[in-house]
């Protein structure tokens, strides 16, 4: 086994986990969302809260991490679009993280604590974080295919079916926000 294999192999674990895990809190999150339980939604609220914390925060940075030893092991371009598509992303994400679910968070604890969980401030505000999230999704399963793809610029329908995958993607993820409660 190679230093890249190994890398390659870590890498890829770790986007299963955090892209895995997106999709799945995702999926949970809208079902929850659509019941309009206030305690539950909290709840997952916190727990979402707490795995992102241990989970999805050390894998996304194992993920560039080895991502970027195989770049070094492997001897591969920075500049190809898959590459900076994928970093661009995950410093979105990373943003993201810092900038909004982190003091949103906060905000959603102390909302909680004064409101209560069935305040129709707090369900709105659980139900804005869960959009952000879903249209973050969208871009993290857009860098999955361009990972397994490795489109370039060279070929304009890549950029074609790219929107094409972006738009399914996002259609699927979107569409149980807009659903009646069952």
């Amino acid at each position: 086994m190679t230093w890249y294999q190994l890398f390659k192999g870590i890498h890829v674990m770790a986007a299963v986990v955090w892209v895995g895990g997106a999709l799945f809190s995702s999926v949970l999150g809208a079902r929850i969302a659509r019941t309009n339980d206030g305690p539950r939604m909290a709840g997952f609220s916190g727990d979402i809260e707490h795995i992102g914390m241990r989970l999805f925060l050390p894998a996304s940075f194992l993920l560039v991490l080895t991502g970027t030893a195989m770049m070094l092991n492997g001897d591969l371009d920075w500049g190809q679009l898959w590459v900076d598509y994928g970093l661009a992303i995950w410093l979105l994400g990373f943003v993201l993280g810092i900038g909004y679910f982190g003091p949103q968070t906060g905000q959603l604890k102390t909302l909680i604590e004064e409101e209560g969980p069935d305040s129709p401030v707090v369900k709105e505000r659980i139900r804005q974080i869960l959009t952000v999230s879903h249209l973050e999704l969208v871009l993290l399963l857009g860098v999955v295919w361009a990972m397994a793809v490795k489109p370039s610029t060279d070929h304009p329908w890549w950029l074609a079916a790219y929107t094409v995958v972006l738009v399914a993607a996002l259609v699927a993820v979107a569409r149980p926000l807009f659903s009646k409660p069952s």
